[in-house]
């Protein structure tokens, strides 16, 4: 694959944001990185990639800028800040957002780059091919982009993003692509909790998860998230995030927001709010949300484990 002559960077170097980084290291000549923990700037810097003092150098020095960052508040301060990103960018430059936010923080990002000439793409991203959720989809290169924003920064952008994913939706104008991707977490988040609901009443009538799957592979019951994310996870005794219950949460918190503003009544939501509430408060918020499952199994009193050996 020819490299990308573009002066790349990236800003964010979580679990998820250590995997582009070197995925952007195979596809361009050369890759700029900051983040606020210094081990995991070593790290990239150690694989090749150029370390940035603040995310204004880092900007001062791209023509393209990923932002892989955990909430609204960590983008906007990255963004906006005294030493941030577009206090060095200069016209002309693309910055494509690959963090979960809510749509109104994606548009007042949007807004203030357009003030100074800057392309802002809300380009958010989900897990792609079956068996490559979260970290998975992030290594095999599968991911899927949800892409607000003005249609020629997102042809711009297309090179870079193909270094890291296979598909990519125009979805909109700014905000777009973070009220789909809210959407979608919305659904996965409780689609996991229905999954731990029925394990547990089978595992408490002697049903295994082995077992369940092997007959919901041909019911109603079927789901991706069961069957290609879950259940895989939980079988081979892999709870690292993954995509954890604490990002779940903020993901549900931020749909309960726009469903406010859009006066739509999100019930099962609010439960699972709830539900990954509690998970947090009992010390679970960095577990993988397939920890939904032993949890709620343990609520009832019952083990998935031993009801797989009967």
């Amino acid at each position: 694959m020819s490299r990308l002559h573009q002066r790349v960077g990236q800003i964010g170097l979580g679990s998820i944001g250590q995997i582009y980084a070197g995925h952007l290291l195979d596809a361009v000549e050369q890759l700029r990185v900051f983040d606020l923990d210094q081990a995991r700037v070593d790290a990239a810097t150690g694989k090749g990639a150029l370390a940035a003092a603040s995310a204004r150098e880092l900007a001062a020095q791209c023509d393209v800028i990923l932002v892989s960052l955990p909430n609204p508040p960590a983008v906007q301060s990255a963004m906006l800040g005294p030493d941030g990103i577009l206090a060095g960018a200069a016209p002309g430059t693309t910055i494509i957002d690959l963090s979960t936010v809510s749509p109104a923080t994606s548009r007042e990002m949007y807004a203030a780059a357009a003030e100074r000439g800057v392309a802002y793409l809300d380009a958010p991203v989900s897990g792609g091919a079956p068996m490559n959720g979260g970290v998975e989809g992030a290594a095999a290169r599968t991911i899927t982009f949800m892409v607000g924003g003005d249609a020629d920064a997102f042809e711009r952008a297309k090179p870079v993003m193909a270094a890291l994913g296979q598909v990519m939706f125009h979805i909109g104008p700014a905000g777009s692509g973070s009220t789909i991707k809210l959407i979608s977490n919305l659904m996965s988040g409780i689609y996991a909790l229905v999954t731990a609901e029925g394990f547990a009443l089978g595992a408490a009538v002697g049903l295994s998860p082995q077992r369940l799957v092997e007959v919901f592979q041909h019911t109603d019951a079927k789901s991706y998230f069961m069957t290609d994310y879950l259940v895989p996870r939980l079988l081979r005794g892999d709870l690292d995030p993954g995509f954890s219950v604490a990002l779940q949460l903020k993901d549900h918190r931020l749909a309960a927001e726009l469903g406010h503003e859009q006066r739509v009544p999100l019930f099962f939501n609010q439960l699972a709010i709830q539900f990954y509430e509690l998970m947090v408060a009992q010390g679970r918020a960095e577990r993988d949300v397939t920890e939904a499952l032993p949890f709620l199994a343990a609520q009832a009193g019952v083990s998935l484990s031993d009801a797989a050996q009967r």
